[in-house]
């Protein structure tokens, strides 16, 4: 077995003693499985749909028929929730790779190439972090307008900043190694260098501050959607779902309290995960 697989299986195997982990994970793999299969089956099965009004039937607690309840407008709660939760892991899971992808390539570039490019591509990043976050995002949205692609694409071109320092801490220390010297004495161009070389010595931090940067983007689209700058109606998500729920909080307080588990429970998982895996990858950091 080679190095590099001999550390992931170390990897694994410490992950697996890691209880918290070990459960947070199965837990959004039902919860995956839930969002994505949970509102066809609801559909077939009683005809709740997220978007099916009952205006007559109004909102109503929970109860046998909807166990989260019903909202104003008569819709399962609960249908909602799950195709809500569907929109937040699509958007938080895309938003994160736009962002681990852009990261990753910069920050590999900018180290390799190193001297007067380097120091250049690092003080653009430190002008970008110097803005407010959320307030590019907000130009972004309202400028090419509300869509769902364009949500997940303005939340991860803005939020590739850390991953790019960290691709380019980790590339600086391996560029010297033995490996990349021997790779360019056999005359591998630097794309190849780059992307056959040390970016995939680079994936286990890469790894774990994706798993970190997934439920951020997932807090982000909820307060975009506080805004009004989310997932647009009647299409729910969990963080429009939580603002519908605020405002109705004194008389309807199903409305809250459920999306609001849901997705508290959703953002602790997989920061369990998260941490379990960077010990997992980083045995250091257990003994801190």
């Amino acid at each position: 077995m080679s190095d590099n697989g001999t550390l992931w299986h170390d990897a694994w195997m410490r992950l697996r003693k890691n209880k918290l982990a070990v459960v947070s994970a199965w837990f959004i793999a039902g919860v995956v499985f839930m969002c994505a299969f949970g509102p066809p089956i609801l559909h077939y099965a009683w005809g709740y749909s997220y978007d099916a009004q009952a205006l007559s039937y109004g909102a109503q607690p929970p109860s046998l028929n909807h166990i989260f309840g019903t909202d104003f407008h008569g819709r399962d709660l609960f249908t909602r929730t799950l195709y809500g939760g569907r929109i937040s892991l699509l958007v938080g899971l895309l938003a994160a790779l736009v962002a681990a992808f852009i990261g990753t390539l910069y920050g590999a570039v900018s180290a390799y190439a190193g001297g007067q490019i380097d120091s250049a591509m690092m003080r653009f990043v430190d002008v970008l972090y110097a803005l407010p976050y959320m307030f590019l995002v907000i130009i972004l949205v309202t400028i090419f307008g509300k869509s769902l692609a364009l949500l997940f694409i303005a939340l991860g071109l803005v939020s590739w900043l850390t991953t790019a320092r960290i691709v380019r801490g980790q590339v600086l220390s391996l560029k010297e190694r033995e490996f990349v010297q021997a790779a360019q004495a056999c005359g591998a161009s630097d794309a190849r260098i780059i992307g056959m070389h040390l970016i995939p010595n680079t994936l286990g931090p890469i790894i774990v501050y994706f798993t970190l940067t997934v439920p951020s983007m997932i807090l982000q689209e909820a307060f975009l959607s506080f805004l009004g700058l989310g997932v647009q109606a009647p299409m729910p998500s969990l963080g429009a779902l939580i603002n519908e729920g605020a405002n109705n909080m004194v008389v309807f307080w199903w409305q809250l309290v459920f999306p609001g588990i849901v997705m508290a429970s959703i953002l602790f998982a997989l920061n369990f995960l998260g941490d379990g895996l960077r010990d997992a990858l980083d045995p250091r950091m257990q003994q801190q």
